[in-house]
């Protein structure tokens, strides 16, 4: 333990034991560089986890257990403190990487001395790890991409997590992660944004799962969702850019990144049927950018949370039966 590795895997692990396995196999099968730790930090599960940890027969993996559940962010920030690597990569244990993950992002990184963090695109898999999206880039047009992203991270977070690799340093500009955040992928991504270029290498790296136990889904059914991009919003846009064109760039585009987020909201809602919650989204989102009422669907979604949800379904039942006339 005394010499540090080229690279630190993070992965904060609770109540997934049944992905655990895939998730582990995916590092220990990283084609070239096998100069690397696993820091597993299981967080209180009352799952199979611990067990499937403990089977892993390999003096690369470093398991911490928490007597009881101390979080998602109190896990994340211990271990990143007790990574040892020059490169940390982060994945929940729900998700996965491709064999070539390292020996794509490695090089990138080694080349580039200006790029803090490299990341690629990602497929969908579901529950039982089948390809239900080859892709889920929706920025780069499947080109690589190197530049800075700090205005384009405060409106959208399009980076997939396990996708991503970060100099040590970078991630440390960023920690420790606030408590009561719901999230830490998005607060890493901009934060590390206002510091150094980001690479884009157009490759699948990484397979995102979407299952019904996704923490996303949780963190929208108790709003601690909005709580956390409100609060992480105000917060950077109280402070100051070291660079004084990116403050001026930042504070230009403000109404537009709060309508942009309160717009994402409210749609996230109205996919719940928390109808108050997406009307009350929906205004302020129009109140930022007033321009968004111009758009069809948000008019349609709008009243729908207004004059009710049953006649919204029949108006696009409707539609629907014209169009098909037609």
């Amino acid at each position: 333990m005394n010499q540090s590795p080229r690279v630190s895997f993070v992965v904060p692990c609770y109540n997934y034991g049944r992905y655990l396995p895939d998730c582990l196999a995916s590092i220990l099968g990283q084609q070239g560089e096998q100069d690397f730790e696993v820091i597993a930090i299981d967080d209180g599960s009352t799952d199979n986890s611990i067990e499937v940890l403990e089977s892993v027969k390999d003096s690369r993996v470093r398991v911490v257990v928490h007597p009881r559940n101390l979080g998602h962010i109190a896990t994340v920030n211990e271990g990143f403190l007790l990574a040892r690597g020059r490169y940390i990569a982060r994945i929940d244990p729900d998700d996965r990487y491709r064999s070539c993950f390292l020996a794509t992002t490695l090089p990138l990184l080694e080349a580039h001395p200006e790029v803090g963090l490299v990341y690629g695109d990602a497929a969908i898999i579901d529950d039982q790890g089948r390809v239900t999206h080859e892709t889920s880039d929706f920025v780069h047009g499947g080109r690589d991409f190197k530049g800075n992203l700090f205005l384009h991270l405060l409106e959208v977070n399009s980076i997939c997590a396990p996708t991503a690799i970060a100099r040590r340093e970078v991630w440390f500009k960023a920690l420790p992660v606030p408590e009561g955040l719901a999230f830490n992928d998005w607060y890493f991504n901009i934060i590390m944004a206002r510091y150094c270029d980001f690479y884009f290498a157009a490759r699948v790296l990484a397979d995102y799962r979407v299952h019904a136990s996704n923490h996303h889904g949780k963190v929208i059914l108790d709003k601690t969702e909005e709580l956390s991009i409100i609060l992480l919003l105000d917060r950077i846009f109280s402070e100051v850019e070291a660079h004084e064109a990116l403050e001026r760039q930042k504070q230009g585009a403000r109404r537009r990144i709060y309508g942009r987020h309160y717009m994402t909201l409210a749609d996230k809602y109205f996919g719940f049927q928390m109808n108050s919650d997406a009307r009350r989204c929906y205004l302020a989102a129009l109140q930022y950018y007033p321009s968004y009422i111009l758009t069809a669907g948000v008019q349609r979604r709008l009243a729908a949370t207004i004059f009710g949800r049953r006649r919204y379904e029949r108006g696009k039942d409707l539609l629907k039966a014209v169009l098909s006339r037609n």
